[in-house]
């Protein structure tokens, strides 16, 4: 494979991989908006490693593949799965045994999160035995010798401005429940926005970042153009 093929999978993994938690995040955002569940102090945790995990993907679509981008995912993976094995031991113990929040087949949110994160880990392990993206001139989607275009730079954008826009709305919501201190262990429900309500929110957030990634990366592909004419 040339370069430019092996840089543009390396980035469709990464792209794909961010989707795959903004899906994951998606969920939790419906369950507190949509259901009124407000995140318990171990939910934040895993929902926080989920944000890390999407950080070292980020960082490679913006300033190239490193190993050291990974190693921060894997990090964020490690202190996520903690969160969700002292979620599921302290239910384990709990003698009414119902455990916290919804299940979703049978396992509770903080499980499935441990099966993310751990799925997580595995893949990127996986992805640091291929070496060869780490080995090409790769200085980012917005760089001027990046090989993506409109679609595609559209596409890595929204991505990363979306995980943004959820940290933003992750960090506002919980406010109003824990203030600066720490928040409840047993949350009580709040008002909430219905199950339709609770996705057009979460969607709506995606269409923002589409925008605003569309926005940007016609921006930077006229520059771009613009600098090939010179």
């Amino acid at each position: 494979m040339t370069d430019a093929t092996v840089t543009r999978y390396a980035r469709i993994i990464n792209i794909v991989a961010i989707f795959a938690l903004i899906g994951v995040l998606a969920g939790s955002l419906h369950l507190q908006f949509g259901a009124g569940e407000q995140p318990c102090p171990l939910c934040l945790v895993q929902r926080s490693g989920m944000i890390g995990l999407a950080v070292g993907p980020m960082m490679n679509l913006l300033w190239g593949m490193k190993p050291a981008h990974y190693a921060i995912s894997i990090l964020a993976a490690v202190a996520g799965s903690a969160g969700s094995v002292r979620q599921i031991l302290l239910h384990i113990n709990d003698p009414i045994g119902t455990g916290y929040g919804p299940a979703v087949f049978g396992w509770h949110l903080y499980t499935w999160a441990l099966v993310t994160f751990v799925i997580a880990i595995v893949g990127i392990a996986v992805l640091l035995l291929w070496n060869r993206p780490f080995t090409v001139e790769d200085h980012g989607i917005l760089s001027a010798d990046s090989p993506m275009r409109v679609a595609g730079l559209t596409a890595a954008l929204s991505a990363i401005i979306w995980v943004a826009i959820d940290l933003v709305v992750i960090a506002v919501s919980i406010l109003p429940e824990c203030g600066l201190g720490m928040c409840p262990d047993d949350p009580s429900p709040t008002a909430n926005l219905g199950d339709v309500g609770g996705w057009s929110f979460v969607l709506s957030l995606g269409v923002l970042a589409v925008i605003i990634a569309f926005i940007i990366a016609r921006t930077v592909d006229r520059r771009m153009t613009s600098s090939a004419h010179r």
